[in-house]
């Protein structure tokens, strides 16, 4: 195991002139050098430094794009703590990510002007870049000949902090190391040995952990093209063109891909040697379909608190009831197992973070012999296949793969005193209420309209069920 600064260093010495990093330009790509992309990250890890952020937190908080793919291995390889965060988070909730760990800048995107406005103001003792605008200027400020910057040797030193969703109270805050990061590689290596002959098409957010290691981080390893598809409408027409070998996806997207079925579209799953499915449980019917269609579909379960994957498929495994085979480098447990095995899965390794760094969490949590109760529950075979049943806890699992805790949406409703009672709940893969009120019906819908713009798009509540506030006696 090495760190980024080392994988980044051999890197240069065996793929320079390799093309790396694909962007779309007009109605074509692109396409950076390995060399030329490490020149461009070790010249803006020089002004980073030299701008005093040496084993700072830099958050970045930016849709895909290239320039954020440069100074997420930047800030880690180089510089300090790299705090990815949601660009479609609220003000409320960046505020609360603000509240829980010091950070010394923010790199954002044009689209998130506006509303950083109100944010540099409250937080004046912050640094703000506009990535598109910065990063350029940034690079151009640090080039210099010579060796580059010293990489950061410490593998169990803090390199991302991830959250956890947080509506109503401060989110959990993920502290994760190189070692954590990189634990995983071997066994998956083993399992789907990606190389410098595959080519990926990137359709996820980065900020994911299940993104930004499997489909970004471990190419420095691999020396896999990428492809950032930053537009998710054009999903299926880039997978046609650039008839990638590794797609990393969501169930929500296979459900598209499903529902656009072509021959051409199926040839071109087909020519893919791994399609990762994680984030979320996955139709067994839908995946039978790509299965049986020759596709090589593989499901992945994982956590961001595991640095992402726990279990995946193996390639030609006839079980497809199971959600993958739990990874050998790790040790999984099923906690207090019920008459036919099931209980909540506990999960123990080098990929496992250390621990929250704030305890105000309540739905899972590390224990004293370093297993991390998941709040999944599970069965666990003697194959090692796991088979999912459930939450322990009352959340919500939207099908990109986005966790909503009804907990924390039930408590916001309620701070209306004239809401008696509120009960959230799946419908469609988004969250539901039903509450209880004796406001007018347009009241409580104008309510509910202030609640969801706290909220970012993936929490906000679609559907709102009312029910009168009855007297004490009266028959419902």
């Amino acid at each position: 195991m090495k760190t980024i600064s080392e994988y980044l260093n051999e890197d240069y010495g065996k793929w320079a002139d390799r093309p790396w990093i694909h962007t779309r330009q007009g109605d074509g790509w692109q396409a950076c050098t390995f060399g030329g992309a490490i020149d461009e990250i070790r010249s803006l890890s020089r002004t980073l430094l030299k701008k005093g952020f040496q084993n700072k937190n830099l958050m970045l908080c930016s849709e895909n794009s290239r320039e954020w793919f440069l100074l997420y291995l930047g800030i880690m390889g180089y510089v300090g703590t790299c705090v990815p965060v949601d660009p479609t988070w609220t003000e409320y909730d960046l505020s609360h990510t603000l509240s829980v760990i010091p950070v010394s800048a923010v790199f954002y995107s044009r689209k998130q002007k506006n509303r950083m406005r109100t944010m540099k103001e409250e937080h004046p003792d912050v640094s703000w870049f506009c990535i598109e605008d910065a990063v350029p200027l940034l690079i151009r400020e640090g080039q210099a000949p010579g060796c580059p910057p010293a990489g950061r040797e410490d593998m169990d030193r803090t390199a991302m902090i991830l959250f956890t969703s947080g509506t109503t109270d401060v989110p959990k805050a993920i502290p994760l190391t190189q070692r954590n990061l990189f634990a995983n590689w071997d066994t998956l290596y083993r399992r789907t040995p990606m190389t410098e002959c595959d080519v990926s098409c990137v359709f996820l957010p980065f900020h994911h952990v299940y993104t930004g290691v499997a489909n970004l981080l471990y190419t420095i390893i691999s020396g896999m093209q990428l492809f950032l598809c930053t537009d998710r409408k054009r999903m299926i027409q880039d997978l046609l063109e650039v008839r990638p070998t590794v797609v990393c996806t969501v169930p929500l997207f296979l459900y598209r891909m499903y529902d656009a079925m072509t021959d051409e579209l199926l040839e071109a799953l087909r020519h893919i040697r791994f399609l990762y499915c994680g984030g979320s449980f996955t139709d067994p019917a839908v995946k039978r379909y790509f299965i049986r269609q020759g596709v090589c579909l593989l499901e992945a379960y994982g956590t961001t608190e595991t640095s992402s994957v726990i279990a995946l498929a193996v390639p030609g495994d006839p079980d497809l009831v199971s959600n993958g085979v739990v990874f050998e480098n790790l040790e999984v447990r099923i906690l207090d197992p019920d008459e036919e095995g099931i209980g909540e899965i506990l999960v123990r390794g080098e990929s496992v973070s250390g621990g929250y760094l704030d305890q105000n969490g309540c739905y899972s949590e590390f224990d004293q012999d370093g297993f991390y109760h998941t709040g999944d529950l599970g069965r666990l075979s003697d194959t090692g296949h796991l088979y999912l049943k459930g939450r322990k806890k009352r959340m919500i699992l939207t099908a990109n793969g986005k966790n909503v805790y009804v907990d924390e949406l039930e408590e916001l409703i309620l701070k209306h005193p004239k809401i008696k009672a509120a009960r959230v709940f799946e419908q469609n893969y988004h969250p539901a209420a039903t509450v209880t009120s004796d406001l007018p019906e347009t009241e409580v819908q104008a309510y509910m309209d202030q609640v969801n713009r706290c909220l970012p798009p993936y929490k906000q509540i679609r559907k709102i069920y009312i029910k009168p506030d009855l007297p004490e006696g009266r028959i419902k």
